[in-house]
């Protein structure tokens, strides 16, 4: 009889259900704030001076920034409730071993752990 050794590494199914309600949450928040920047696009019917345009072409970069970031996250959220379903979450997508739950906890759609993070913005840069 071969005992598959517990790693401690290894996320409960508690611990996943605890994680997956996050991602559910966090998920919502990002659709709601994705839904905010559409509603809060800036109304062209006001006709203000150059420097008021200016600030106003600002503000619209900001959103913009904003809602990629949101897209990207959400992006993210969705592939780790993916991964909760199938059953993979966890697991580095470099090196398939787990993500130390520390970090899992901090950054619950982390796809890589700590160490392949690393090596895969060091190959981005270049």
């Amino acid at each position: 009889m071969v005992t598959k050794k517990v790693n401690k590494d290894a996320l409960t199914a508690a611990e996943i259900k605890t994680i997956k309600a996050h991602l559910l949450e966090l998920r919502d928040d990002a659709a709601a704030r994705l839904k905010d920047k559409k509603n809060m696009d800036m109304p062209d019917n006001e006709v203000g001076d150059p420097i008021d345009d200016a600030s106003k072409s600002l503000d619209k970069e900001i959103l913009f920034e904003l809602s990629g970031n949101a897209h990207k996250t959400l992006d993210q959220i969705e592939a780790a409730l993916r991964k909760i379903d199938k059953g993979i979450y966890g697991i580095c997508e470099y090196c398939r071993q787990p993500i130390p739950k520390k970090r899992i906890k901090a950054l619950p759609f982390a796809r890589y752990c700590i160490n392949c993070q690393h090596t895969t913005e060091a190959h981005h840069m270049h």
